[in-house]
């Protein structure tokens, strides 16, 4: 039996190429197609999703192999969509507790640490080049910047293990305007980053006051709101 299975619960974060969607897990090999018909790869399915434009059904060809079918949503289910994905970004396990210790130096030579930051906001966004939700939420995330940052109480960096060479050359595609610190995964560990992109705010407190994975179309102003929420910095 054909099941229309609404993406509510699809996680947009990238750690091994593959993507769960309720009780299906779609990974490189899974077949997707797009409202033409058209067989499209895994990159694309992911950064199609993160709109919250399309649902996805699970068929079957005429020689019965599955394959997962997009459709395009209602405004109802549309706004369904993007209201659970917010719900869902947020790890409320990691909420509340200390913040590792961390010293991390950005590309400029700058060190950033949870000595030097203290009773200040910390957001830190882990990301690596060729993930295609940390890609697409780089202007988001420069416009939370360029809005805080002659705020000197609040504090950005942008961590990623690839080597400098490598993020130099993304860069220049692709610019970042908050600090970048490269060649990373001490703190990338102390903070129990498992999947890409993550983006975690530390208070004042030196408390995780929130801890968002995934990609999201308007991770910008989630960021922007969850601040203003729980952080109340003005």
């Amino acid at each position: 039996m054909k099941r229309l299975l609404l993406i509510i619960a699809l996680l947009f974060c990238v750690s091994t190429n593959t993507i769960e969607a309720q009780n299906l897990k779609i990974d490189k090999n899974t077949v997707i197609k797009n409202a033409e018909g058209k067989q499209i790869d895994l990159d694309t399915f992911s950064e199609l999703m993160t709109s919250g434009e399309w649902t996805i059904e699970e068929k079957k060809d005429k020689k019965g192999h599955s394959y997962i079918q997009l459709k395009k949503t209602t405004e109802a289910q549309k706004e369904m969509i993007l209201k659970m994905m917010k719900e869902q970004v947020s790890d409320s396990e990691k909420i509340g507790k200390e913040a590792s210790e961390f010293s991390i130096t950005d590309m400029d030579g700058n060190i950033i640490s949870s000595e030097n930051t203290k009773g200040k906001i910390v957001v830190l966004n882990f990301w690596f080049t060729t993930c295609k939700p940390c890609v697409k939420e780089i202007p988001e995330l420069n416009k939370v910047y360029d809005k805080y940052k002659n705020n000197d109480k609040i504090v950005f960096a942008s961590i990623t293990f690839n080597e400098k060479p490598k993020v130099e050359k993304f860069l220049k595609k692709h610019p970042i305007k908050y600090p970048v610190v490269t060649d990373e995964r001490t703190t990338i560990s102390a903070f129990d980053i498992s999947g890409y992109p993550t983006n975690l705010v530390i208070g004042k407190d030196g408390k995780i006051a929130d801890y968002l994975m995934g990609g999201l179309a308007t991770m910008g102003d989630y960021i922007e709101s969850a601040r203003e929420r729980a952080l109340k910095v003005e």
